[in-house]
């Protein structure tokens, strides 16, 4: 009977240690992963920061340039012979004006615009 409970034991203590084992290189895999994770998560934001930087760049420019040109189109707008559908100089300026602001800003993916 003696020799049952040392064996029970020696089974019991073989399978916690297993159990441990087991627990701990489950552990040092997913800590392996995430290592490899935040890795990957650091480069693609050092990749990403300098087009964030241009982007944002581009963006303070464009603020700049189309509230000069929502400036002069309220006041065309505001004009009382805004309902005459000829294009005199000064809306083809404006129109060309807008055309060129857009597509001088630089940052972007998107292709130019047509002017006539």
């Amino acid at each position: 009977m003696k020799w049952r409970y040392v064996l029970l034991a020696l089974v019991v203590s073989i399978s916690v240690t297993a159990l441990i084992a087991w627990r701990s290189g489950w552990n040092a895999h997913s800590d392996h992963i995430n290592a490899l994770a935040a890795a990957k998560k650091d480069r693609a934001e050092k990749a990403i920061q300098p087009v964030e930087k241009k982007a944002a760049a581009a963006s303070a420019e464009a603020k700049v340039i189309y509230r000069t040109i929502t400036r002069d189109v309220v006041k065309y707008v505001q004009d009382p012979n805004r309902i005459v559908c000829q294009f005199d100089d000064e809306s083809v300026r404006l129109r060309q004006r807008a055309i060129n602001a857009a597509n001088s800003i630089s940052g972007f993916d998107a292709g130019t615009v047509q002017g006539k």
